[in-house]
Order: C-alpha cells, then sequence, then structure tokens
C-alpha cells in the first residue's frame, strides 16, 4: 500500500510541476519534455538490465539461502551479513534496491534489506576506494567510515522495532 501512496504523490507532484510549465507560455513545459525523453533514453537500459539481473538473482538463489543468511529471524548476525552484503555490492542505486526488492520476495527480511541498502548507500567499496578515498584522503575516509560503520545495523534494528509497533497496531 505504501507504493500506491508514493507513487500517487509522485504523479500528483508531476501534474502539477506540468501544469506550472504549461502555463508559463515560455517554452519550458517542451523543454522539460525534451529533457525527460533524454533522461529516459539513459536510464531505462540501466533500468532493464538491473531488474533482469535482480530477477535471475531471485530465480538462481535459493530462498532458503536467503532465509537463511538474511531472513527476518537472522537477528543481529543477518543484520551484520546484510551489511557487509550491502558494502561489497557493486553498481548503482537501480542496482542495488532491485537486488534489496528480490531479496525481499525470496525471504529476506525487512530490517535485513534495509540494513543492506544502507550500507550500500554509505560505505560502498567500490565507491569508497575509486572515488573518496583518493579524493579526499584516507584519514577523513576513515573518519566517515568509522562515524558511518554501526548506522545500517541500528536502522535494521529500528525498522524492524517499527515494523513489530506497526503490526501490533492492526
Amino acid at each position: 500500500m505504501n507504493i500506491v501512496i508514493a507513487s500517487l504523490l509522485l504523479y500528483g507532484a508531476v501534474v502539477v510541476l506540468g501544469r506550472i510549465a504549461w502555463q508559463r507560455h515560455d517554452g519550458s513545459f517542451h523543454r522539460s519534455l525534451q529533457l525527460a525523453l533524454i533522461q529516459a533514453r539513459l536510464v531505462a537500459p540501466r533500468i532493464f538490465c538491473a531488474v533482469l539481473g535482480a530477477g535471475f538473482i531471485a530465480a538462481l538463489v535459493p530462498p532458503e539461502a536467503v532465509a537463511a543468511a538474511v531472513g527476518g529471524d537472522t537477528g543481529v548476525a543477518g543484520l551484520l551479513i546484510a551489511s557487509a552484503l550491502g558494502a561489497v555490492t557493486p553498481g548503482g542505486p537501480l542496482l542495488a534496491f532491485a537486488v534489496g526488492g528480490a531479496a525481499l520476495e525470496v525471504g529476506g527480511g525487512a530490517p535485513q534489506i534495509m540494513a543492506f541498502v544502507t550500507a550500500w548507500g554509505l560505505y560502498n567499496l567500490n565507491r569508497t576506494l575509486v572515488w573518496e578515498l583518493p579524493i579526499t584522503g584516507r584519514a577523513a575516509t576513515l573518519r566517515r567510515l568509522a562515524c558511518a560503520l554501526p548506522l545500517p545495523v541500528l536502522l535494521g534494528f529500528a525498522a524492524g522495532q517499527l515494523a513489530g509497533l506497526a503490526a501490533a497496531w492492526q
């Protein structure tokens, strides 16, 4: 149900902004359509490949293995495993979120997938080694990693607690 609400909010925002651009009569509406088409050409193949790859992962990895490693009842160990997997998952958000969604469908727990995505966003190994370390230096990178290290586990734990509260209210 949350995806429906988020989609409606997104679509509503697009309609409102489109109407504002149309009413300006300065070509901004047509320019925005051109920019959207350029972005769609760039992003659509990536989305297709990410979703296809996530589908392959969901089909090839046994659900028992996913549930055993990052299932909803794996506790702190599952949060740590999911955090480690998120840190080493290459690629961009299309792949990371698609893999997280696929893991949810085959037995992954919501808190563990929260930890996976958070770790991917905070300290992805590829981005850290290729971009951050050469640009900001070792000391700044290590300080940032030290501050970010516990966050995936803490957010995963919080997501589990909030899910428990929401289930209790229903």
